[in-house]
């Protein structure tokens, strides 16, 4: 296998299974949106951000169950679907397809994990309208998804300082092996509100899943927009969504912030051409 050297060859992979992903959602008649940042580069750039790292696209639960039934696991010969919760040995609780032939060492973790390059899939479900009862739901899913984070993650390569700060005195409490235990409790709570009976949708086990939440028919009316030359897709009121999320998103941020979010080292198998 040979490393990839730059943050572009690393794109160039992304971009690889993101295509074979669109492929084969067109094939099954499956929506698939692009997603927080990669929506704006879209909408910015036509493509990546230039220093984003990675893919990041969304489905309804309803499609995204189609997904893995009709695939099995199987997007293509080289792209493999990752379900967190059928998958006892993956610890996070996002799906995400991934590259087969491929090797990834991250920083993020306590311990290390076998991991792949790959792209996430962001699952929304139904929410209740109530906006109290909205409240208390995510306060005990950001409880949940910090646990997990006590038991997983790496508090030197975090992104907040509070995170740094506070998470290796309370992590002192967590055992690494119950990792799994807070994600099939994320993954329970996140379906708790069934999509086709809900009039309200979100991520539910997003960063910020609260400023996600918009109307299911606005969620559903895809509209079209172009990602690194590849025909794609975004909700219709993903304007209003990015403003609510961002602020003003189609204004570069300073210079500071303009790095990439992720630590690890990757590799890829040497037939992938990298250019």
């Amino acid at each position: 296998m040979k490393k990839v050297e730059t943050l572009r060859e690393l794109q160039l992979i992304s971009i690889y299974i993101y295509n074979e992903l669109i492929k084969f959602c067109n094939q099954h008649d499956l929506k698939v949106y692009l997603h927080g940042g990669s929506l704006i580069g879209a909408i910015r750039h036509k493509g990546y951000i230039p220093w984003d790292d990675d893919i990041d696209v969304c489905m309804s639960r309803p499609d995204y169950d189609k997904l893995l039934k009709i695939s099995n696991g199987k997007i293509s010969d080289s792209c493999t679907l990752i379900d967190p919760e059928t998958n006892e040995d993956f610890n996070g609780y996002i799906p995400v397809i991934i590259y087969n032939n491929s090797k990834m060492e991250s920083k993020q973790y306590r311990t290390n994990e076998e991991l792949k390059i790959g792209i996430s899939i962001f699952v929304y479900d139904g929410i209740h309208s109530n906006f109290i009862i909205q409240k208390i739901y995510y306060a005990y899913m950001y409880t949940l998804r910090s646990e997990h984070a006590l038991c997983r993650a790496n508090f030197n390569y975090v992104n907040t300082k509070i995170a740094k700060k506070i998470g290796p005195i309370l992590q002192r409490f967590y055992k690494k092996s119950d990792v799994r235990k807070y994600k099939k409790r994320i993954i329970r709570l996140q379906k708790k509100y069934s999509y086709n009976q809900s009039t309200f949708v979100s991520t539910n086990a997003d960063y910020r899943s609260s400023k996600e939440i918009c109307k299911k028919t606005d969620f559903e009316k895809a509209i079209p927009l172009i990602f690194e030359g590849i025909e794609s897709y975004a909700y219709s009121h993903y304007d209003s969504h990015l403003k609510k999320y961002y602020g003003n998103y189609m204004c570069l941020p300073s210079l500071d912030q303009q790095n990439a979010k992720h630590n690890f080292i990757a590799w890829i198998d040497d037939s992938f051409l990298l250019s």
